[in-house]
């Protein structure tokens, strides 16, 4: 069914919104189940043993702000391209990157010995009835969770933890699923516009007035560690002491 002019500018007024990073909680329409490991709170645990923090994307600033008390003195956030960070070799002792593109390679050059990399992503079929309902393709750009396995492997990070979720997320009206779909940037491929969606927005609208939309969720996350330093060498002696030089007796 058709909507009105007013409703529509609802819609426009929505998008125009400016993102204000990962936190919905004011998205009263919205809602979604939250994966079984948590990751703010693994986010913080890990944050409360490091001392030098790096946290990757957009909402990196919002995660840190979060962290409170638990995030270390030398803690920053960058939304730099994620194939050129702009530290040194060794900068950091944990890195955490939600919902955030990352460099498997970099993120292992910035990071000291014995250092740790949290990140939890999207999986290619997040949101899947969206995307189909609005002829957007995500799948290509979303890894899957081997595909990041692999590409930290490669980089040299040994694989501590990992884990893979398919939950629900609840939706009551456009509106509120607009405003979702603003602040996640990975949701949508290309820039959300209303009028070249207006069809499929009017169809969704229409659905929702039998009552909420179910939409399933993909969630995974890893932990990973980079190695131990290598030791110095050292000269083993003990050969030695086993090939005494016989000494003439005088």
């Amino acid at each position: 069914m058709p909507q009105d002019d007013a409703t529509v500018q609802t819609w426009r007024d929505a998008l125009a919104e400016e993102p204000t990073g990962t936190d919905l909680s004011d998205i009263g329409g919205y809602g979604e189940e939250e994966p079984p490991w948590r990751f703010d709170s693994q986010a913080r645990t890990l944050a409360q043993v490091s001392h030098r923090l790096l946290v990757l994307g957009d909402g990196g600033e919002a995660l840190l702000e979060s962290l409170g008390e638990d995030r270390p003195e030398e803690a920053v956030a960058s939304d730099a391209d994620p194939a050129s960070l702009p530290f040194e070799d060794d900068s950091f002792d944990l890195v955490i990157a939600r919902h955030a593109p990352f460099d498997a390679a970099e993120v292992f050059r910035v990071l000291a010995p014995e250092g740790t990399f949290a990140t939890q992503q999207v999986g290619p079929d997040d949101l899947h009835e969206i995307h189909e309902a609005l002829g957007i393709d995500v799948s290509a750009d979303a890894p899957s969770l081997q595909v990041i396995e692999r590409e930290l492997t490669n980089a040299g990070f040994s694989i501590e933890r990992s884990d893979a979720f398919r939950g629900r997320a609840v939706v009551t009206d456009v509106v509120s699923l607009l405003r979702f779909l603003r602040r996640m940037p990975w949701a949508t491929e290309q820039d959300l516009d209303v009028d070249a969606h207006r069809d499929a927005l009017e169809r969704i609208a229409e659905r929702l007035e039998q009552g909420p939309l179910e939409l399933g969720i993909s969630r995974f996350w890893v932990l990973a560690r980079t190695p131990e330093a290598p030791r110095p060498a050292v000269t083993d002696f003990s050969q030695l002491l086993d090939d005494r030089p016989d000494v003439p007796e005088v």
